[in-house]
């Protein structure tokens, strides 16, 4: 489905209606733009993580940034809703000055995925092409599980919507550090203490967070948005039909063979031990033991699977059943055998 300038327009027209009901928001989505497009004027791509729970409406806001550029944007030829393969990459190779939105791109960028094949193409053409002008929006509902080399080199921008309500979402949009040494480019470890601190007082309301987002070193601006459905239903409609279509086929492709789940299986396994050995220092590797926090750094995995991984349980090694005998045994066995029938 092609976004017209019909499509554009009634955005334009909702999103003015929309803001003029909260006059006190400091910000819009037009502001947004105009920082893309400042950006792009330069010669630069941007490249754009979004991030937030399911249903907190980073697709819908990536396609409504998507037609406010202005560009050429199909809903077929710019989002990849389930990226297969080298999808991503090769996408990118034929595009020039378009937006591109990777709909699920746990598929393809997620940092316990660094060593595939897809995953290395994405980072080199991320890398490589760099005056094409395209504005690439890569959706992940943990910013953490991106790739270290996407997370910390390549992305310049970055998207968090934390919540949603029934009149709108709130996004918040942040710049990395400019500092190059930073070990915290995305002042991620400053957000983390400010809010363990307020959890240990009670719930945290929506205020509380925009409080802690906009204090942030990394912090950019916010704003809010309204559903795009409620003002482009024919185009939700249509992505929500072709996201659909994308996890049929999926389905489809991906079965996962016998052969496949006993590796699955081994590597599971072999993840297990290692993170028993790491974290309960079975070996005595060195005088400290290391942090968990260290350890999930180091195997490229969040703390949740590094606990999945802690709390499995190991298949015991199965011992043969069959027993050799001496060769000398046999022989005699079969003596006896041909005695038996000759005297039969």
């Amino acid at each position: 489905m092609k976004i017209t300038i019909q499509h554009r327009e009634r955005l334009i027209e909702g999103l003015k209606r929309f803001y003029s009901r909260y006059p006190n928001e400091k910000w819009n989505i037009f502001h947004f733009i105009k920082l893309i497009r400042y950006r792009i004027k330069q010669d630069r791509d941007a490249v754009i993580g979004v991030s937030g729970t399911t249903g907190s409406g980073k697709s819908r806001y990536t396609i409504m940034a998507s037609i406010l550029m202005g560009w050429r944007f199909d809903l077929i030829e710019n989002v990849s809703y389930i990226p297969k393969g080298t999808e991503i990459s090769d996408r990118l190779s034929k595009m020039r000055k378009r937006c591109y939105i990777v709909d699920e791109a746990i598929r393809a960028t997620r940092k316990t995925d660094w060593q595939s094949k897809a995953q290395k193409g994405v980072i080199e053409k991320i890398f490589t092409e760099r005056w094409a002008n395209n504005v690439l929006f890569l959706l992940m509902p943990n910013f953490d599980e991106f790739a270290k080399s996407i997370r910390e080199g390549a992305m310049p921008f970055r998207i968090v919507i934390p919540y949603r309500n029934k009149e709108y979402a709130r996004v918040f949009v942040y710049k990395k550090s400019d500092n190059w040494r930073s070990d915290d480019p995305w002042s991620d470890k400053e957000a983390n203490d400010r809010y363990e601190k307020l959890r240990r007082r009670g719930r945290l309301d929506p205020e509380d967070i925009d409080k802690i987002e906009r204090k942030l070193d990394s912090y950019l601006l916010d704003f809010i948005i309204p559903d795009l459905g409620l003002i482009l239903p024919s185009v939700i409609d249509k992505y929500e039909e072709l996201k659909k279509k994308s996890r049929e086929q999926l389905d489809e492709v991906d079965e996962v063979s016998p052969k496949e789940n006993k590796y699955k299986n081994q590597y599971e396994q072999l993840m297990a031990k290692v993170a028993k050995i790491l974290k309960y220092n079975l070996l005595n590797l060195g005088q400290v033991n290391v942090t968990q926090k260290e350890i999930c750094e180091e195997l490229g995995v969040s703390s949740p699977v590094f606990r999945k991984y802690l709390t499995m349980e190991l298949d015991e090694p199965k011992k043969s059943s069959t027993r050799v005998e001496p060769l000398s045994d046999n022989n005699n066995k079969l003596k006896e055998a041909i005695s038996s029938l000759r005297n039969n």
